[in-house]
Formats: C-alpha cells, structure tokens, sequence
C-alpha cells in the first residue's frame, strides 16, 4: 500500500537517519526498514520503503496474524509523522534567521517517532547523561532479554516486552546489563504507571495542554524535562514540545548565533519562546545543524 504525506516528505532523509541509529527494533537495510510490532495484540512485520509517487511510502506486510491493514497504515503514518502539516512549518521558518536556511537544506525531512509508550519512556530513561550509542546497547539487551521476535527470511526482528513484563524484571538483573540501579528503579516505575494508567499513552493524550503534560510527566521521579520533552516531543506529538537542556540545541544555537561560549539557559528560552508551537520541529531541525 502507498501512503502520501501531508505536504513534503523526503525518505531518503528518514532512510538516512533511521539507519546511523543502532536500534534493534527495526532494520535498516538497503533502502528499505523493517519493523516487527505488536498491534491489537497481534504481531506483524512490515516493510517500508520510498514510495513511487513524490511525498510518499510504500509500505509491504512481510509477516501478518491477522493485523487489520488499516491499523498498519495508522502505526506508519505515526511512525514517519506523515500527517504533519510541514507546509505549514517551513512558512514559519523561512521567517527566522537561524532556521531558514536549515529547512531548504534539509527539505521534506520528518520527525521519526516512537509509537509505543513503554518504547518512549525506556528511551528517556536510558539516554540521561550517557552517550546514544550505550544507550542503544542498553535498550537492545534490555529487548533480547525477552526474547520476543519475528523470525523471516533467517533474521530475528525484535518485540518490545509489555510494561507487566518490565515491572516484573529483577533489578539485579538490569545490573547484569549495565543499567544502573537508579535507572532500573525509574525504568520500573514508568512501566507502573503505564500499568496503572496514569502514565499510559491514552490518558496523557486527553492532557490537551503541554504545560500540564509536562508537570504530570515531571512529577514522576526519574523522569526530569529532557526526558518529559523527549515523550512529549516524539511519543505525544506536543508540537511546542522543547528540551531546554538539551546539549545538542544548545550547541547548535550555539553555532547558528556564532556564539563563544555556550547560551545560557535563558537565552536558550528567549529563542526557543519564538518558536512557539512550532518548537518540536524547530528542535529537530536545529539538531541536524550538528550533522
């Protein structure tokens, strides 16, 4: 099946990014990425690729339990933000002296988002204050020790585990993967609430204001701004979404201002106010000045 984007969507630019990413929950490989998930209950595998049409994908079910193709098409369409109104966007932009120049460079690229809420806030756990290639160590030995996978063609395409099966894990044996006992600890408590469901994706979707996302996300020990913002931006799709603290945004404003020295965090706020509810994209844009 072919999807069409709302407005510009280049894949080479997602293909690009997804495949210097070491995600072991999807395979990048040879212009196409294939995706093992659990949808309904049910599991299926799927493969994307450029679509035949400008702004498009095609998208091809490999391995299906009985997954309605509607839903497929619903994931994928998350998965690649494809109903972003990025028109809309790049009119904001090329009014701003530091973006402007970045999105014709960059024309058609979207947000790769993270579906499932387990998958979101594991990542914003295990990405604090340790360089991504760890963390992407940490969350594909964490995923294999469950052991669930999709087998096609000789290859294994992982499942993320449910947050029961998380919550259950020992801590020890978190330890056993490198993941710190602090980090096992929030990893356990996010997979609580999303048990208990005031962490689960359907009840903070209905929280219609960010600033009120935000402090309910930040309430949770082990979930500070970076991280809230890292779930509010990719998992929720909060479009005014910004990580203030961010290292990378500030080293790229940093670049984009021709600063000395790195911006404080109010002159990260001043410029980031600007970009209201267009901050999400603004973000993501700004990281790709850093390559």
């Amino acid at each position: 099946m072919m999807i069409r984007a709302n407005g510009p969507f280049d894949y080479g630019l997602a293909y690009d990014f997804m495949a210097q990413q070491d995600d072991c929950l999807y395979r990048a490989q040879a212009g196409t990425i294939r995706k093992a998930a659990v949808l309904d209950g049910l599991r299926v595998l799927f493969e994307v690729s450029e679509g035949s049409e400008a702004n498009s994908v095609e998208v091809a079910i490999l391995m299906n339990e009985g997954v309605p193709e509607s839903t497929v098409r619903n994931y994928v369409i998350e998965w690649f933000d494809l109903e972003y109104d990025l028109d809309a966007f790049y009119r904001f932009a090329r009014q701003d002296g530091r973006l402007g120049p970045v999105v014709e460079t960059l024309y058609g690229y979207r947000m790769t988002c993270t579906v499932d809420m387990m998958e979101g806030l594991l990542w914003s756990v295990l990405g604090q204050q340790i360089n991504m290639r760890f963390a992407f160590t940490l969350k594909r030995r964490l995923v294999e020790h469950f052991g669930h996978h999709i087998a096609f063609e000789g290859e294994r395409y992982w499942l993320m585990p449910e947050p029961a099966e998380i919550l259950a894990l020992d801590t020890e044996s978190m330890r056993s993967m490198q993941i710190s006992y602090r980090k096992a600890e929030y990893i356990h408590r996010c997979a609580d609430g999303i048990e208990a469901g005031t962490l689960s994706k359907a009840f903070l979707e209905r929280m219609d204001d960010y600033e009120s996302a935000l402090a309910h996300l930040t309430s949770i020990k082990g979930i500070g701004p970076w991280s809230a913002n890292s779930v509010l931006m990719r998992t929720l799709k909060f479009r005014n979404a910004v990580p203030i603290g961010d290292a990378g945004l500030k080293n790229a404003i940093r670049m984009t201002d021709n600063l000395e020295e790195k911006p404080d965090r109010a002159y990260i706020q001043a410029v980031t106010d600007e970009w209201g509810g267009h901050g999400a994209y603004a973000t993501l844009y700004m990281w790709r000045v850093l390559g």
